[in-house]
């Protein structure tokens, strides 16, 4: 019987070697995020995804609780993967506002029609059944984004482990 890893219990370390694998070329997991989010084409992001320096976005301040972060962008849609030990609802507010200054840096360069923010989470209830979350645009006192521009994902490792993967089986696979 094969054993199953505990993916909640992986060290910081590993989660940034994980996340190197995905500052590669050509990143299955990134690959996967874009096309289920966005449904694009996985021909048309080939060769296509420009990969940020992950020293150019470790740490915005001292709110930043990120294990670690990436950042990539195909055309005008950029997608921000942030790691984090234990989740908490009100901790959204907090991420957004890191996330808007990843965004900032982003299009200083280029303009941005879209945003994609994946949320991974070591640790906590995300969802009941499924152990992660979809959400179509985010609204706060302090800043907006409509639905058309930012696509919200929150994953719970230790739930998605508990639970199964459910839909987003497609894209766990390659987390590791």
């Amino acid at each position: 019987m094969e054993k199953k890893s505990n993916l909640s219990a992986v060290s910081n370390k590993e989660i940034e070697r994980i996340l190197d694998n995905f500052r590669i070329k050509n990143s299955p997991f990134i690959i996967e995020l874009y096309k289920y989010l966005r449904n694009i084409n996985p021909d048309k992001l080939k060769d296509k995804i420009v990969v940020y320096d992950k020293d150019e976005f470790s740490n915005f301040g001292f709110k930043d609780r990120a294990i670690g972060r990436v950042v990539v962008r195909y055309e005008d849609i950029m997608l921000c993967i942030d790691v984090y030990n234990r989740y908490k609802p009100d901790m959204i507010v907090d991420n957004m506002k890191i996330f808007a200054k990843v965004i900032r840096a982003v299009a200083r360069n280029i303009d941005l029609d879209r945003v994609i923010y994946v949320r991974v989470f070591k640790k906590g209830d995300v969802d009941h059944k499924m152990g992660y979350q979809i959400e179509r645009g985010y609204r706060d006192r302090y800043r907006e984004f409509n639905e058309d521009i930012l696509d919200l994902l929150t994953i719970s490792l230790e739930q998605i482990e508990e639970t199964g993967f459910g839909k987003i089986e497609d894209i766990m696979k390659y987390w590791q």
